[in-house]
């Protein structure tokens, strides 16, 4: 529940347009607190509430990496996000950090391959 709290005041205070130096001071204050204070507060929150909580980061989370990343990237890069998001669902997260890995070294070794002079040449 904690991640979660840290996690909606940053992308509130995101998504408002927040800027400056105390809205930033009071952001990180207030998400310390709720670091240290997190715990006490889940013992209250019921069962449903806090998987409810879980859900709307899931579903937020997946968006924001899925659907609103469509048309940012190209096609090779969108693929590894999705294997990235697919490796993660069914073999968990330490796998998925491997296919990031590896999707990125492909994207990159492949994206290269495609400009084989990438020097134009030399100013002397």
């Amino acid at each position: 529940v904690q991640n979660y709290m840290a996690y909606t005041q940053s992308m509130i205070y995101y998504k408002s347009g927040g800027n400056g130096k105390a809205s930033s001071l009071a952001v990180a204050l207030l998400t310390t607190v709720l670091f240290f204070i997190g715990p006490e507060i889940s013992t209250y929150l019921p069962r449903c509430m806090a998987g409810t909580l879980l859900l709307h980061c899931g579903i937020d989370l997946f968006l924001e990496g899925i659907y609103d990343s469509y048309g940012k990237y190209d096609y090779l890069e969108y693929t590894g996000i999705w294997a990235i998001a697919s490796v993660m669902t069914f073999a968990g997260m330490e796998a998925a950090l491997l296919a990031g890995a590896i999707s990125a070294l492909l994207t990159y070794a492949i994206q290269s391959a495609a400009y084989p002079k990438p020097i134009r040449g030399s100013m002397t």
